[in-house]
């Protein structure tokens, strides 16, 4: 396969309703793509998903601590995953994704230096392995997608809580960060243990960690309480 570029209408800012993950979606073959960037905390934070099953696949690795995106963070290495019900990862997340049609996945960090900043999630609706013309042309775009992703990033905390328009919007996991940052003021903890009690409380209550999120900024969860 040739050596590819990412589209000319992602690089002049006019992106398709895809956002960063435009160019991923037009020259591999898969489903969905998400594009998070990850903090000083190791937190991550969304910054362009394609659609619901993309966006709650990066999701459900921050609630439950593991996967390959959080691999292919921690190990900066890629994370090929050709069939997910024959995998070997973490049962729980094999098994949430099949239940929502992930057949095979693809987790590629973003790079800056020596550090990774970045993870670029890609998934489709059919068993099958990346060739390694496509592993090629995958880690190039990760590549390019690196810079925008982290400027957007920025861009976006300096927005300091603006309105999101939608899904693809970077900032999906303010909630999260605020949650935590009440959690660990209101029980004394630190943010760590704050996390880990937030993520704990959404795994035992069967609901997304950005929805107990959202309840405990709106005073509808009261830790005190549960203590």
């Amino acid at each position: 396969m040739a050596e590819q570029h990412p589209p000319d209408t992602a690089q002049a800012g006019h992106p398709s309703e895809w956002g960063l993950c435009e160019p991923f979606m037009v020259q591999l073959p898969i489903t969905g793509a998400v594009i998070s960037i990850v903090d000083r905390s190791g937190h991550r934070a969304t910054i362009a998903s394609t659609d619901p099953v993309a966006s709650r696949w990066d999701e459900l690795e921050l609630e439950l601590g593991t996967g390959p995106l959080t691999d292919a963070t921690a190990q900066s290495a890629p994370q090929l995953v050709g069939d997910v019900r024959a995998s070997s990862m973490n049962p729980v997340v094999g098994s949430q994704l099949a239940r929502l049609g992930v057949r095979a996945l693809f987790a590629f960090p973003l790079t800056m230096g020596l550090a990774t900043v970045g993870v670029v999630g890609l998934y489709r609706n059919d068993v099958g392995a990346l060739q390694s013309d496509a592993v090629g042309v995958a880690l190039g775009l990760a590549r390019w997608a690196t810079v925008p992703a982290v400027r957007a990033a920025v861009h976006e905390a300096s927005r300091d809580g603006a309105a999101e328009s939608s899904t693809t919007v970077p900032g999906i996991r303010r909630e999260v960060h605020q949650a935590t940052g009440m959690l660990s003021a209101q029980l004394d903890i630190s943010t760590s243990e704050a996390f880990a009690r937030l993520r704990a409380y959404a795994i035992s209550s069967e609901r997304s960690i950005t929805a107990v999120a959202q309840d405990i900024i709106s005073g509808a969860i009261d830790f005190l309480d549960l203590d």
